[in-house]
């Protein structure tokens, strides 16, 4: 048995019951993969120049029906050519998934460019909605304590939403518009000193304003008790996002280009 797998030059010797008479026994297990390949068979040696996946089982001598080595290179090529075939088709089918993305991401992009504010105020939104609506699956799945199933808060979905459109889409472009005027380049220390500013300043406000719009939502706003929630949950909310959004802004802040952030 030999098992030979190369990417360069190869010669080895074969039985002379299957070279010297210019073919393989059907006996054999033959299994070639790879570029053409030359036989010489009046020598006993079998040459490869190309890359080459060789598996055969040989035997000492010679016996049963014979199939010649150009008809065991030919099926080698043709099982070649067969694979390539597949992997064309299978380019082909992704085809016009592909120029439909290419299509979409090149809308957007020129959208961020002509409307800035509007179009990453309606992707918060799109992002926030969709978020919340994520939420309340996981926290709320399944049925409630009557067995019945649980529906969707929409008006919470819609709160989320409209945080997003209102206030996170404009903030968030003016925010990143000018955090790089004032510290332009994505060195490492630049990321970095953006990246606290963006804990210490940004992050607490839009925490602020999400707090006023789930006051908003249940009927209970008044001034009194939302700086009541800020100084009971912003503390606590601050030191939980520092386990996330730090590396988030890292990421945004050193590869991603300020208009496709948000």
């Amino acid at each position: 048995v030999l098992t030979l797998c190369c990417s360069c030059t190869v010669a080895f010797s074969l039985p002379a019951a299957c070279c010297s008479t210019g073919s393989i026994s059907r006996a054999s297990r033959v299994r070639i993969s790879g570029r053409r390949h030359d036989l010489l068979p009046s020598a006993g040696v079998k040459q490869s120049t190309h890359s080459l996946h060789l598996n055969l089982v040989l035997p000492l001598r010679g016996g049963g029906d014979n199939v010649s080595a150009e008809e065991a290179v030919a099926a080698a090529d043709t099982s070649d050519a067969s694979s390539k075939g597949s992997s064309l088709t299978t380019f082909a089918s992704l085809a016009p998934i592909t120029a439909l993305l290419q299509s979409a991401g090149g809308s957007y992009s020129n959208l961020l460019n002509t409307r800035p504010v509007l179009t990453k105020s309606i992707t918060a939104s799109l992002i926030f909605g969709l978020s919340d609506f994520s939420a309340q699956q996981i926290e709320g799945g399944g049925n409630d304590e009557e067995g019945n199933k649980r529906s969707k808060d929409w008006t919470r979905i819609l709160t989320a939403s409209l945080v997003g459109l209102l206030y996170f889409g404009p903030a968030a472009h003016a925010w990143y518009e000018t955090i790089f005027k004032v510290l332009p380049g994505t060195s490492l220390v630049s990321t970095l000193q953006k990246a606290a500013l963006g804990q210490l300043l940004f992050g607490p406000s839009f925490t602020c304003v999400f707090f006023a719009s789930s006051l908003v939502q249940s009927g209970t706003f008044s001034l009194s008790n939302w700086f009541t929630k800020i100084k009971q949950d912003l503390p606590g909310a601050w030191a939980a996002g520092l386990s996330f959004w730090p590396l988030v802004d890292l990421v945004s802040y050193s590869l991603i280009p300020p208009k496709w952030i948000p």
